[in-house]
């Protein structure tokens, strides 16, 4: 059977993905400081480990109904869609600044709706090819504030590829997530997330890298961040439970106000020009989809 998929047009899913890009950008911030010392491999472990000490125990107090396999096969594919996400994003932590990374996770709406119109049959309006337009020029102005030839930038071209990728397949995370949340408990598919996402890094962590290092150092702050993630996706799962991929992603430009305050304060980071210029038009070319076009006329 089709899930059936809510469409809210009250302020609560606006809120509660608010609330989620907050909380996340806050966590991206504490993974952004671990990231100095330690691998992005044990960064990722270290984050699904504590988030599954988190999830786990809240979907133990509000018991949803356990996992069938549909529910099963499709987490399995989507978690590992949000693992490669998170070690993207991470290593795009590690190299570049706060916001500029966050800017970046800009293009994830213009890719939401046209994925929602893909997988989901999700109405977008006719002017995608507009947004997608402006919001790669966006890229483009940030890219030459920093040195567009790939000696110019350095290493910070690492860091804007994998911070573009992260943007597409967290699009795909989300819109998969959008598809799930018709008929899978919102509590059940955090839980779910967190504990599979443990299962694909951990191993290859305690093979390859020194995660038992990055607990006994900063054990706080993982729990912090792994606490923060699988709350901030409690919230985001809700909203996008109740409206729209398109809707919600919009609501990711919030995170330059918070990402811009918390790189200032914490990384003593000052947005660059090109990166608000930057963000700016990618901002528009999203909003090129929220815009409601009248009819034409018979």
């Amino acid at each position: 059977m089709k899930p059936v998929l809510r469409h809210d047009v009250s302020l609560l899913p606006i809120g509660m993905a608010m609330a989620g890009a907050i909380l996340l950008t806050v966590m991206d911030a504490v993974m952004k400081g671990l990231s100095a010392g330690f691998s992005t491999l044990d960064l990722v472990a270290g984050r699904y480990v504590f988030g599954t000490l988190v999830a786990v125990p809240i979907a133990l107090v509000m018991r949803p109904a356990l996992p069938n396999a549909a529910m099963l096969r499709a987490h399995l594919v989507r978690t590992l869609v949000v693992v490669v996400t998170a070690g993207l994003f991470f290593y795009s932590l590690s190299i570049l600044p706060l916001v500029e990374a966050v800017v970046f996770s800009y293009l994830s709406p213009v890719i939401m709706a046209l994925l929602g119109r893909v997988m989901l049959g999700e109405k977008v309006a006719p002017a995608v090819a507009v947004a997608i337009a402006v919001s790669f020029a966006g890229v483009i102005v940030i890219a030459v504030g920093k040195g567009i030839s790939v000696a110019g930038m350095g290493r910070d071209l690492w860091g804007v590829l994998a911070a573009v990728a992260a943007a597409f397949t967290y699009a795909l995370a989300m819109v998969m997530l959008r598809a799930r949340t018709g008929s899978d408990p919102i509590v059940g598919i955090v839980a779910l997330q967190n504990v599979i996402a443990m299962a694909y890094v951990l191993p290859l962590s305690l093979a390859f890298g020194q995660p038992l290092s990055l607990v006994q150092a900063h054990w706080p702050w993982l729990l912090l961040a792994g606490g923060l993630g699988a709350v901030g996706h409690l919230f985001y799962a809700g909203a996008f439970k109740r409206a729209p991929a398109a809707k919600i992603g919009a609501v990711e430009y919030t995170n330059f106000i918070w990402a811009t305050a918390i790189g200032y304060v914490a990384f003593s980071e000052i947005p660059t020009a090109s990166a608000t210029a930057g963000a700016a038009l990618i901002v528009c070319g999203s909003l090129v989809l929220m815009v409601k076009r009248k009819p034409a006329a018979a």
